[in-house]
């Protein structure tokens, strides 16, 4: 049958074939066209002639030429011929997958296709690939063999034929026109014996045959699913598992090699590798052994043939292992909160299993004891958890972590008590992305050399109740991975140094695994707005949406016209003030919010400045004015006459040293003396010259009642010397002025003036006060002297004294001098010799 099909299948081919080249040679009855084949190797050379028929009308008596018109370009040279009728062409290289060359009579530009050919290039069938069987023992069996075929030629059909050889005897299989593949039947191959199989593909070009394939159809078998027919527990740590095969294929018993694969059902293992059993076994019953004692898992089975492909896993099956009390030690993390309050610290305790640690059971609670000499222990904490808070008493050093199962207890942990905390830290830690789910931490040592190990610490941030994972780093180590995290989350990562009689303080650093844009830019709300500028802040982005660290803020802002402005700022900061604004004006602004990883641009507010008010114009006029009016007393500061500018800012204080006194003359000093009335507050009056008075004791009481009257009023005595007229030596002009109502006296000079500096009228004053810093002598305060008057005495106005003091009885000339030292300025008036008499 198979052979019969196979011949039929060849002189189909061979039809097809005459079939493409009979149609492909058009004639006419001018000329035909020729060519070696239809269907040539693409590349290769092709020769083509085309035959003028006596007869053609077109050529009879005229003068003609040939021409071959192609659309593309040709590259092809003709060929002489010895037969004027015969006119031949040769294509160096054919490259088109199907091209039609057409003959044409040409009469100077008039040409006419007068015939025609059709050519293929094609290429041998190539090299086939992955030639696979696959057993398949569902009743009837049945080798199902597919193959690649590569790149197929469309242009010419291929004919495929897959051979299978057994013991020397040759079966053929020709599958259907397309296809690439065939299911042999089973008389075909044989089980459990190896097979020759081999595909061949034939076309107009050549053939092409695929390696030889010696195999088992036994090992190219994928069985049915396994049956796990039941778990159950005999002794700690394992699980024995009843299993068969599937009904039809019970008869295979030998080289059989499954694999149980048992997940931990409990959430607190989940992280937990997967324990995978494989074993060459016969169906019946396999133990797993070395499994959590008192756990749930979750078993799943499949098998396979030798090295045939791995069935489908089984329908899972839970069973639960042996219950046994907790072993092994648990890894702590004891932190302290805060400074003592009634000689209690706030803790807490934080733990997770150690390597060695085994729950053997899915329910296991945790007890924390507080241990205090010599061995009392009263339990702080009954949880479920891994982590307790609780109070810790000064005393206690040492604190007892027990897990407890209902098979019994395990070990206690001990957990001792650091009251230190405030310890050097780290000198810096720096986190690095490693993946979207990992990143590497890098610390260098403290200062302090006694460090014992290192407590690395994370937590999410974007957690409700932020649950605190912690690793225990040697001393040495300067470096950890820390994975399990989640991307675009922001995470605080903490590293704790752990001396040997406490715990230094924390370097923390908030970080992300991967960082992208903002999921949104906060919307930003006006604050002040005035016709210059507008106040813009917002909110903080919630962690949650941040996506990254924000490392700045840009607004963008513009107005009716387009003209946009741009204002850069921190990630830090929440406010900005948009300056330089048009009064009258409508301003659209964006906010966009950026990370390390991208940008986002928040949605378009809306504000209008207002139009000028008048309070801001006199906020702008009035500094105005200021300005201009500082610059005008700055110009007629630098161009005025120095002098006048003196005399109008500060007064010419008179230099008592260098006055002149031969000048003086009574009729002057007695025109000048004011009437004098009784002035409580004294008058400061500026003087344009001053003069010492000096007047006979007659004309004292006679020129000027009121001022008579004033020196009586205050009852002063005078008990002195007379002084020559021309006040020769006035270091001798000495008196004793004695006030009988005081007990205080001031000694001072009487300066008397005609006009103020500035011509202005004053007030008579009670008293006139010289411009002398000296202070006054028997006064607590120089600034408010009490008022005094010129004595004169009984002699001519020549021989009154100029100045005098207060003091009795000073009864040596010594003592005189010495009271003239304790006034500098005053000794300085002193008029010696006879060269300065008016």
């Amino acid at each position: 049958m198979a052979l019969c099909w196979i011949s039929i299948h060849s002189v189909v081919v061979v039809w097809s074939i005459m079939c493409s080249f009979t149609a492909n040679v058009r004639s006419s009855p001018c000329a035909e066209v020729h060519a070696p084949s239809t269907v040539v190797l693409a590349g290769s050379p092709v020769t083509v002639s085309c035959y003028i028929k006596e007869d053609c009308p077109l050529t009879k008596g005229q003068d003609f030429h040939v021409e071959w018109p192609y659309q593309a370009n040709l590259n092809y040279s003709d060929v002489a011929n010895q037969n004027k009728s015969i006119y031949e062409i040769i294509i160096h290289k054919f490259t088109d997958r199907t091209a039609v060359l057409h003959c044409a009579i040409c009469k100077h530009e008039d040409c006419n296709v007068v015939a025609g050919v059709e050519i293929k290039a094609a290429n041998p069938p190539p090299a086939l690939q992955n030639l696979t069987c696959l057993l398949n023992l569902t009743v009837p069996y049945s080798l199902l063999c597919t193959w690649n075929p590569g790149e197929e030629t469309s242009s010419i059909p291929t004919t495929y034929t897959l051979h299978t050889e057994i013991r020397n005897q040759v079966f053929k299989y020709v599958p259907a026109p397309g296809k690439h593949f065939y299911r042999v039947p089973r008389n075909g191959f044989a089980l459990f014996y190896k097979v020759q199989v081999y595909v061949e593909a034939v076309n107009a070009l050549g053939r092409t045959t695929s390696e030889h394939w010696a195999m088992d159809p036994m090992e190219t078998v994928k069985l049915d699913t396994p049956e796990i027919q039941k778990v159950g527990t005999e002794k700690y740590g394992c699980l024995r598992h009843k299993w068969s095969l599937s009904e039809p294929q019970r008869w295979i018993v030998k080289h059989m090699y499954i694999e149980i694969r048992l997940t931990p059902m409990h959430g607190k293992v989940s992280d937990r590798q997967q324990v995978t059993f494989s074993k060459h076994s016969k169906p019946g019953t396999v133990d797993v052994c070395d499994l959590l004692h008192g756990m749930m898992y979750q078993s799943e089975m499949r098998v396979r043939y030798r090295s045939s492909p791995w069935s489908e896993w089984s329908h899972p099956t839970v069973a639960t292992t042996l219950i046994k009390a907790p072993t092994g030690r648990l890894v702590t993390w004891l932190k302290l909160l805060g400074q003592s309050a009634n000689r209690r610290h706030r803790a807490e305790l934080f733990w997770k299993p150690s390597l060695q640690f085994r729950a053997n059971s899915m329910n296991v609670s945790y007890i924390v004891s507080l241990v205090r000499p010599p061995s009392q222990r009263k339990t702080v904490c009954n949880t479920f958890q891994q982590h307790c808070s609780f109070q810790i008493p000064v005393d206690v050093r040492k604190i007892h972590l027990t897990a407890v199962n209902t098979a019994g207890k395990s070990s206690p942990t001990e957990v001792a008590v650091y009251k230190h905390t405030e310890q050097d830290p780290v000198a810096y830690l720096r986190v690095y992305p490693e993946s979207e789910e990992s990143v590497l931490t890098e610390w260098s040592s403290p200062v302090s050399s006694a460090v014992g190990t290192y407590v690395l610490e994370w937590k999410a941030l974007h957690e409700e109740i932020p649950q605190i994972s912690f690793e225990i780093v040697d001393k040495n180590q300067s470096s950890l991975v820390v994975a399990g995290l989640e991307p675009y989350q922001p995470y605080n990562i903490s590293i704790y140094p752990k001396y040997k009689d406490g715990i230094g303080q924390p370097y923390t650093v908030m970080a992300y695994t991967r960082q992208k844009a903002p999921s949104k830019s906060p919307e930003p709300q006006f604050g002040e707005i005035r016709s210059s500028y507008v106040e813009l802040y917002w909110d903080e982005i919630p962690l949650q949406n941040r996506n990254g660290i924000i490392t700045s803020y840009r607004v963008f802002y513009w107005d009716d016209e387009n003209s946009v402005r741009v204002t850069d700022l921190e990630g830090t900061e929440k406010r900005v003030v948009l300056k330089d604004l048009r009064p009258s004006s409508m301003y659209n602004i964006i906010l966009m919010t950026s990370t390390t990883g991208g940008s986002i641009n928040g949605t378009t507010v809306t504000v209008k400045t207002p139009s000028i008010d008048a309070f801001e114009i006199v906020l702008v006029v009035i500094p105005a004015c200021v300005g201009l009016t500082l610059l005008f007393l700055g110009v007629f500061t630098c161009f005025s006459n120095n002098q006048c500018l003196k005399k109008c800012l500060w007064p010419m204080i008179p230099d008592p040293a260098n006055s002149s006194i031969k000048k003086w003359t009574i009729a002057s000093s007695l025109q000048d003396i004011p009437s004098f009335k009784e002035v409580k507050d004294p008058v400061l009056v500026y003087l344009s010259h001053f003069s010492l008075l000096s007047l006979s004791e007659k004309e004292l009481w006679k020129g000027n009642p009121s001022t008579s009257e004033y020196l009586h009023s205050c009852k002063w005595s005078y008990d002195g010397k007379s002084v020559n007229d021309d006040h020769s030596d006035s270091s001798r002009d000495s008196g004793i002025y004695n006030s009988g109502s005081q007990t205080e006296s001031v000694p001072y000079a009487t300066v008397v003036f005609a006009n103020s500096y500035r011509s202005q009228p004053a007030a008579p004053p009670a008293y006139l006060r010289s411009e002398s810093t000296q202070p006054l002598l028997g006064e607590e305060e120089p600034s408010s002297p009490r008022p005094y008057e010129k004595m004169l005495t009984q002699a001519e106005p020549s021989e009154a004294d100029h100045f005098s003091t207060f003091q009795e009885d000073l009864g040596s000339k010594q003592e005189r001098v010495s009271l003239w030292e304790d006034f500098p300025m005053l000794k300085s008036l002193e008029v010696k010799g006879s060269s300065h008499q008016a």
